[in-house]
């Protein structure tokens, strides 16, 4: 009978999955590894629920940075962000193979594999999202020099980029909010950033902008509008390199009145809409 570990649908959610269903000494042909919010269930198997465990997901992702090196520490980071309901048993069956062979770097490299394989274009997805989502957030000034950003992506890549823009935003307090997933990253000026779930509203409409903010915000749409040649305007192109989806939150697609989401109010873009 196969047990099924059915784990939280996050990094440490998974990992601890994977500490768990190692250390069941079951035999890795008899475990496999599940995410929360499948409703499907499989015959003849016996279902446990892991409780997310942060020393145990440390340990493994120790482990497999040791063992198996830095491209696979990774690969496994930006797998677990995509939603993709074979994604924690692909991660676990990369782990075994990279523990069971000589020189555990060359797992990653075995894309015959078919959890390799799955691992390894997961990670692609994640990682080409948390690319494009460094350059198209943006951040505004709130009341008390707050800097504040919103973002809705389809992965969970809110870890995966609070990093960089704590390295560059090191001497700033800021939070970024993914409203998707009610998950917001805080970073205090100059000390680390964590990870909370509270369900924080608009901070804008709360807190206010600073006093210059919307100054600011005005000269950057004028900037966009001045630098644009309406001979060569190509929507359908702009649309391939800046998708809808990221539009909501950047300033430079908001009118002047700089309100939040009036952007999609305007009549002139029912076609970009639609298309």
């Amino acid at each position: 009978m196969t047990t099924v570990f059915v784990c939280e649908d996050s990094l440490d959610g998974i990992l601890t999955g994977v500490y768990e269903a190692w250390d069941s000494r079951l035999g890795h042909g008899n475990v496999k590894l599940q995410t929360e919010g499948m409703d499907t269930m499989e015959l003849f198997c016996e279902y446990q629920t892991v409780r997310t465990d942060l020393e145990k997901a440390e340990k493994v992702l120790r482990t497999v940075k040791r063992r198996m090196g830095e491209k696979a520490r990774e690969a496994v980071c930006y797998a677990s962000a995509c939603p993709d309901s074979g994604k924690a048993d692909a991660i676990y069956r990369l782990i075994v193979l990279g523990l069971s062979l000589p020189d555990g770097r060359q797992a990653v490299n075995r894309l015959q594999d078919p959890a390799v394989l799955l691992v390894e274009k997961l990670r692609y997805k994640a990682w080409h999202e948390a690319e494009r989502m460094l350059g198209f957030l943006r951040f505004e000034e709130l009341a008390g020099g707050v800097l504040y950003a919103r973002m809705n992506p389809p992965y969970a890549i809110l870890p995966l980029i609070a990093p960089h823009f704590a390295d560059r935003l090191l001497q700033e307090n800021w939070i970024i909010q993914d409203t998707g997933r009610n998950q917001a990253a805080v970073h205090r000026a100059g000390g680390s950033w964590f990870l909370t779930d509270a369900d924080l509203p608009d901070l804008r409409k709360i807190a206010g902008y600073a006093e210059t903010e919307k100054e600011f915000q005005t000269l950057w749409r004028a900037f966009c509008k001045s630098i644009a040649i309406e001979e060569r305007r190509n929507p359908r192109c702009q649309q391939t390199l800046l998708p809808l989806r990221f539009r909501p939150d950047m300033t430079e697609f908001q009118p002047d009145s700089g309100q939040p989401g009036a952007f999609w109010q305007d009549s002139r873009f029912d076609s970009l809409r639609k298309s």
